[in-house]
């Protein structure tokens, strides 16, 4: 079953018109960077625990939470800017909302604040906190990737959207 025809069973496409079909996508994205990364983060954890002890495979583990939460927000985001941009294709950058600049700035110093309590108070090691990020990293662009024929199907227009 196609994204557009799921989204159209669940009743969700013609109650909630577009935006209820870019937030379900959203929500889909955001499981399957979980997903993804989730996948990749175990083996890789398990690895590191056979390998390097159990301070690496936490410190692989705390990283891909790191980066799972930090590619989130950024997926987010980029939704959020592309829905305004699809609502109002000429508004400024003025016209966004009040709070987002200062969203997007707090973003990155509670990043690096989780990362430095991650190495600082844990028995985390900074080589396997950078391999949980790049599983997550991984996650993120394996959901992309997978989400490409949903975000195509979804924005094409198709003869069953006239008639709603």
């Amino acid at each position: 079953m196609s994204p557009r025809a799921d989204l159209h069973v669940h009743g969700v496409h013609g109650v909630h018109g577009v935006h209820g079909v870019h937030a379900d996508l959203l929500a889909l994205w955001a499981r399957r960077i979980g997903l993804w990364t989730l996948t990749l983060a175990v083996p890789a954890a398990l690895l590191a625990l056979a390998l390097a002890g159990p301070e690496q495979a936490l410190s692989v583990l705390l990283g891909a939470a790191i980066g799972l939460f930090n590619f989130q927000s950024l997926a987010r985001a980029a939704v959020r800017i592309l829905l305004a941009a699809e609502a109002e294709p000429d508004a400024t950058a003025a016209s966004t909302r009040r709070f987002a600049p200062l969203l997007a700035m707090l973003r990155w110093p509670a990043t690096a604040l989780a990362t430095a309590a991650v190495l600082w108070y844990m028995p985390g090691r900074p080589e396997g906190l950078v391999v949980g990020v790049l599983v997550a990293l991984v996650g993120f662009t394996a959901a992309a990737l997978h989400s490409v024929n949903s975000v195509s199907e979804i924005s094409r227009p198709t003869p069953d959207d006239t008639d709603e």
